[in-house]
């Protein structure tokens, strides 16, 4: 039972799954406990890599020119091998990279007719994104781009929006005690990300604070969502962007 009943506990299944991860990591720090255990029981997951993560070092100010340009390919080469040995560890095996450059995922016109491509493949049942209130550009363009790509489709499928940097107001929420372990060895492969900031202290440390919103002792690792049916999330996303 959640805590005043204000969330759902959910159990996630075999459903089929797509998962926008704006950057690499987001995937696991959001949801990779969730994906565990959908992978366990047999639910077939892809997760899209929106941006190539070329910047995501603080490294990178030591170079300059030709130099700087080539660290940023070797970043993107690493973050993408990270991201696939983390993915083995949550026992994901299907992935895409659609290269948007990092940080201006909102003006990258090639990501949304990428993404009705494999929306419309897999026909999910399921899409996990950063919600939109999230304080990253990259983050809030992630629910951009899945509403420009489905529009005017017949694709309907219930939206987890995922929490990395801010936290939001769950309706929803998933008990990750049997996978957290796979989440904090895939975070582990981050090892990029983990010089600048220590993501197993603060991913982790999310999902504790999150199993207070159960009662008693029902958990002690946690993974909450915003759980909306596509039009829903849709009409939220345009209520708050113009306001």
């Amino acid at each position: 039972m959640a805590y005043k009943r204000t969330a759902l506990v959910w159990e996630p299944g075999a459903q089929s799954v797509v998962v926008l991860a704006p950057h690499m990591d987001d995937e696991t720090i959001g949801c990779g406990g969730t994906l565990a255990l959908h992978r366990r029981r047999g639910a077939p997951v892809k997760v899209v890599f929106l941006t190539d993560g070329r910047y995501g070092s603080s490294t990178l100010a030591a170079y300059s020119g030709e130099a700087r340009l080539q660290k940023e390919v070797e970043l993107t080469q690493t973050r993408k091998s990270e991201a696939r040995l983390a993915l083995q560890t949550l026992g994901v095996n299907d992935h895409a990279f659609l290269d948007a450059e990092d940080g201006v995922l909102k003006s990258t016109a090639s990501v949304a007719p990428a993404l009705r491509e494999i929306l419309e493949e897999r026909r999910p049942d399921i899409v996990y994104v950063p919600f939109f209130l999230e304080q990253h550009p990259d983050h809030w363009a992630a629910s951009a781009a899945l509403l420009d790509a489905v529009e005017g489709t017949k694709l309907g499928f219930q939206c987890m929006s995922y929490e990395v940097w801010t936290p939001l107001f769950p309706n929803c929420l998933v008990k990750i005690d049997d996978t957290v372990e796979q989440k904090r060895q895939a975070l582990a492969h981050y090892a990029s990300q983990l010089v600048d900031s220590d993501y197993l202290h603060t991913g982790l440390g999310l999902s504790a604070y999150r199993s207070s919103g159960f009662a008693g002792h029902y958990a002690r690792y946690a993974e909450a969502f915003c759980s909306l049916p596509l039009e829903e999330y849709r009409a939220l996303f345009k209520s708050c962007s113009d306001s």
